[in-house]
């Protein structure tokens, strides 16, 4: 299993970093209600160097503009998921060119924001000694290598796996242990899996738009990263992100995701019920929602 998940997030990660050196990439949102395309200019160096400098979140984004952007409505998405590929693929190519005319270049390589797979989250433990009193990046490696990844069942893909705290003996919060003095090293990494048929159906419309799969995030942890402050992602903080067929739920702790899930309910449910329940058009009710629609705190809970 430890092996299975280090060659998985080698390839993705081999894959990301080829794409950023290209110079360009397409980062592609495909939802139930509508698609997104934007290009990405990358100066490699620079956030290359800003990485090795250990650099914030809003500092890191100085290697990164946006050259090209576009939007289109998306037909064959249901419930996050791919359910027609023809539609899919059409609406693809639409959103994909209309960017990449904008950004007067040609992309090969994308990174894409998915809903659906039902994500599922785990959190691994892995401890090593500290071989020479200091702690190096191969403590850190073999801390990291040793995690007790759980057996996830099949018909599943890790996705994600990254370490969101290490403990030193008993000093624990630590966010890069390089160079601290102790004996034993624990990492807490958390991994994120999705399902392998819905990763497939996304791979297989890729190739038939000649486009590179070199990333793969959920729309939950990729809004929380859009949506939330320093002091939210640093402190913690949970973001629900509801789309039109799902509704995703990330939490952040110290910067990085510790939990992710996302429930088959989003926004064009509740346009069919408006639509139902009023006996209205699609189109009226879906107005309804967007112009008067809201969300109410409140003390009740809901047993499901």
């Amino acid at each position: 299993m430890t092996t299975r998940l280090h060659q998985s997030q080698r390839i993705m990660r081999n894959r990301r970093e080829g794409a950023l050196r290209q110079g360009h990439v397409a980062v592609i949102d495909i939802g139930s209600s509508k698609m997104t395309c934007l290009i990405l200019a990358i100066d490699y160096g620079l956030l290359r160097a800003q990485k090795l400098e250990g650099v914030g979140k809003l500092d890191g984004h100085a290697g990164i503009r946006v050259v090209g952007a576009s939007t289109t409505r998306s037909r064959g998405v249901e419930l996050g998921e791919i359910a027609n590929m023809d539609e899919v693929e059409r609406g693809l190519m639409t959103v994909v060119q209309a960017a990449q005319k904008m950004a007067d270049t040609r992309v090969d390589h994308v990174i894409a924001c998915f809903a659906g797979g039902r994500p599922r989250s785990y959190g691994l433990l892995g401890e090593a000694e500290v071989e020479h009193g200091e702690v190096a990046d191969s403590d850190i490696g073999r801390a990291l290598a040793l995690a007790d990844v759980p057996d996830y069942g099949p018909g599943r893909e890790i996705i994600q796996a990254l370490p969101v705290n290490y403990t030193l003996d008993y000093h624990t919060g630590l966010k890069d242990p390089r160079g601290l003095t102790g004996a034993r090293l624990t990492s807490d990494m958390h991994m994120l899996t999705l399902g392998t048929a819905p990763i497939q159906n996304l791979l297989q419309v890729m190739r038939r738009c000649d486009l590179e799969l070199s990333g793969l995030i959920t729309s939950g942890h990729a809004a929380g990263l859009a949506s939330m402050t320093e002091d939210e992602l640093e402190l913690g903080g949970a973001c629900v992100d509801m789309g039109g067929g799902s509704t995703g739920l990330s939490i952040f702790l110290k910067r990085g995701l510790i939990y992710g899930d996302s429930v088959r309910l989003g926004g064009d449910h509740v346009t069919a019920d408006i639509c139902q329940g009023l006996n209205v058009p699609v189109h009226q009710a879906e107005r309804i929602k967007t112009f008067h629609g809201g969300l109410v705190a409140t003390s009740m809970t809901i047993g499901i």
